[in-house]
């Protein structure tokens, strides 16, 4: 073979893009520096995802769900997220961003974005584009089916 794992590169990209956005959430100033990237994950998927259950994030973010607990327990002691009941089900908690968990996203992404352009500076911005999409493709369809692939 000549060509590297695609699965290896997306590994090493992926391991990459965490170190580069640790290093960036510890450079933060506040309850951010206090945030890695799993964390900050769960807090963003609990502000795109409109409420979602702790079962949805650990779908979402392929995580065992004894890790989203832990998880959303660090980011509840820091008052960036509260647990909610959900009125349509109420065995259900959803778990939602709290104001200080709003302010501490958008410190954080503006951080992690800076960090990604220090990592994506080979790539032009036609390049970044596509590798936006690519990504978005293969992410996608395992967030629709979250529960069901492995």
């Amino acid at each position: 073979m000549d060509r590297e794992n695609i699965g290896l590169l997306l590994a090493v990209a992926a391991a990459r893009g965490t170190s580069a956005a640790n290093h960036a959430l510890r450079a933060a100033p506040g309850v951010v520096a206090a945030l890695d990237a799993r964390a900050y994950s769960v807090l963003e998927q609990a502000i795109l995802g409109d409420g979602p259950s702790q079962r949805d994030l650990a779908g979402q973010l392929r995580l065992d769900p004894s890790q989203i607990v832990a998880l959303v327990d660090g980011l509840q002691d820091k008052g960036l997220v509260e647990r909610r009941r959900d009125p349509a089900d109420r065995r259900r908690y959803a778990v939602a961003a709290t104001a200080a968990g709003l302010e501490a996203y958008a410190v954080g992404r503006l951080r992690i974005e800076d960090s990604l352009d220090d990592l994506l500076a080979d790539l032009d911005p036609a390049e970044r584009t596509t590798l936006h999409n690519l990504l978005h493709r293969i992410v996608r369809p395992a967030q629709v089916g979250a529960g069901t692939r492995e």
